[in-house]
């Protein structure tokens, strides 16, 4: 039965007094901040007052997240990371425990060394265009991370390419914490510009869970969090998280190469199996040391789950690969090998005798005429 395996940074398993701590602070230890949700799960937030007993655990707080970093479906298993946080936060005041994530993101980046770049988190766009034949598109997308450059323009240029007065461009300058200097006329000092790399990361979903089962999330949580022996856990979704990756993997790394930038997507080495075991895309062809159009960096565990837990162990990610190839068909050495658009095909046709015995063992609805 699934069982959570981290509550805000820590294995349930070696859970001692600095987890519990920890704990009623609800704390994530990879923001160095109280809980988010993780972006996607600020819907499963608890509100205190109607859980008494669960209140007693976290003192003078009314709401909070529910804090749940992994899952670990069967004993023995690597978990499945659900929360993006826990992969990666690149927030100021981010903790140690991901330096690892960060430096292989560096050294893939190929940025300068010695040299700051900005980090913009949850980049929304709604963009309407026109293409060459006059054919109306939208790019509706938002982006976990985009770091990029910086160079010095006048307020002026910025007005105009926002269609707003010097005033108001110098007002949102201000409020968005940009450099300013007079220099005859207003200047940004530190204007977006290249290089460009966005930063996508993927994490796994759950199952709805079973209410008569305390499976549901929030569920889960409350019973773990009172009594860590004695609670089970919602399954992955292991389809809903390929198609929320597949959905979005060519269209966001065409975007990065459009603008002259890269986009790396972060994975956990589990859903880096998954996809390779579920489509024709066989990750294990495109480990590579440096980028392409398509780049893929996936962490794990390891066999660190495998080890005695130590008590209040925050466990680092250290595990790593890196797959990297163009995105339709591609050559390298003289020999051919596909793109990663074959993520979006089948990776091997069932035999159709398996149809035959799953429409026998099933009623069927309806007959259809051809009148």
């Amino acid at each position: 039965m699934s069982k959570i395996y981290e509550l805000f940074g820590y294995r349930l398993d070696a859970w001692g007094q600095e987890a519990e701590l920890n704990c009623a602070k609800a704390w994530c230890p990879f923001m160095n901040s109280e809980c988010d949700g993780g972006g996607n799960r600020y819907l499963s937030a608890i509100d205190l007052r109607i859980h008494p007993e669960l209140a007693r655990k976290f003192p003078n707080k009314q709401i909070i997240q529910v804090g749940i970093c992994s899952l670990q479906i069967r004993d023995g298993e690597q978990p499945w990371i659900i929360c993006p946080r826990r992969l990666l936060s690149l927030r100021q005041d981010s903790s140690n425990y991901q330096n690892h994530v960060k430096q292989q993101l560096a050294d893939y980046m190929k940025l300068s060394k010695c040299h700051n770049y900005r980090v913009w988190s949850e980049v929304k766009m709604k963009v309407a265009t026109t293409t060459d034949d006059e054919q109306e598109k939208s790019f509706d997308y938002t982006f976990d991370y985009v770091i990029a450059g910086s160079k010095k323009i006048l307020v002026s240029d910025v007005a105009k390419m926002l269609g707003r007065s010097e005033k108001a461009t110098q007002k949102i300058a201000e409020d968005n914490g940009f450099t300013l200097a007079k220099r005859g006329e207003l200047w940004i000092e530190d204007f977006p510009a290249d290089p460009i790399v966005i930063i996508e990361i993927m994490t796994s979903s759950t199952s709805g869970g079973d209410k008569k089962k305390r499976t549901q999330i929030s569920m889960a949580f409350e019973d773990a969090v009172i009594n860590p022996k004695n609670h089970n856990a919602p399954n992955i979704n292991y389809r809903q998280v390929w198609a929320r990756m597949v959905s979005q993997l060519i269209v966001k790394s065409q975007v990065g190469m459009a603008w002259n930038g890269k986009t790396i997507w972060l994975i956990q080495d589990t859903l880096a199996n998954y996809i390779s075991t579920s489509t024709a895309l066989d990750l294990s062809k495109y480990l590579a040391n440096k980028s392409d159009e398509v780049n893929i960096l996936a962490f794990g565990y390891g066999s660190k789950i495998n080890d005695k837990p130590i008590i209040d162990e925050i466990i680092t990610l250290d595990d790593s690969n890196f797959y990297a190839g163009p995105i339709m068909t591609g050559t390298t050495k003289n020999t051919e090998r596909g793109g990663f658009v074959e993520i979006v095909k089948i990776g091997a046709e069932p035999p159709k005798e398996y149809l035959w015995r799953s429409l026998f063992l099933k009623s069927s609805c309806a007959s259809f005429c051809n009148s």
